[in-house]
């Protein structure tokens, strides 16, 4: 099951759990600003990266507004038993939260 967090929720599954933080966006939207720490799997050429998806590690995924990261963790959830989560809002919404 994917579950949507918030931007608290993420921090502290990153510091807490070494989750891995993963930008689904294309390229020439991470050049426009990414979330530090990110690794980027754009969903496009999502499929390529299957061997890099972590065994232990609680994984959030991130995109734009939402949509796309709960598709990338759907598509996720078929390789893997690890949790996974979609940051609610994508980047516009951390973005947000820091004005």
């Amino acid at each position: 099951m994917i579950k949507e967090i918030d931007r608290e929720e993420m921090e502290r599954l990153l510091l807490e759990e070494e989750g891995l933080l993963v930008d689904v966006r294309e390229d020439e939207e991470v050049d426009e600003g990414a979330i530090e720490g990110f690794v980027h799997m754009p969903l496009s050429r999502f499929e390529e990266f299957r061997d890099q998806i972590p065994p232990a590690k609680p994984i959030i995924f991130y995109c734009r507004s939402g949509r796309r990261s709960l598709k990338t963790a759907e598509i996720a959830e078929e390789w893997t038993d690890q949790p996974l989560y979609s940051l609610a809002g994508g980047y516009l919404g951390y973005i947000s939260e820091e004005e």
